[in-house]
């Protein structure tokens, strides 16, 4: 899903929710993405896996 962040402030906690989920959110500004918003389940998942690769 795609959201400018300007509209994401208004809806932040329903964002949170579905990145809790498993959907993966993608902030935009000016049309070009700036940041992803995951859950944390993942973030610790990708960072694990980033670190036993180095």
């Amino acid at each position: 899903m795609k959201i400018a962040a300007s509209e994401a402030k208004a809806v932040l906690g329903s964002l949170v929710r579905e990145a809790e989920q498993g959907q993966t959110i993608e902030l935009t500004r000016y049309g070009k993405p700036v940041a992803v918003l995951i859950s944390a389940e993942r973030y610790e998942r990708l960072t694990r896996n980033l670190m036993e690769d180095n």
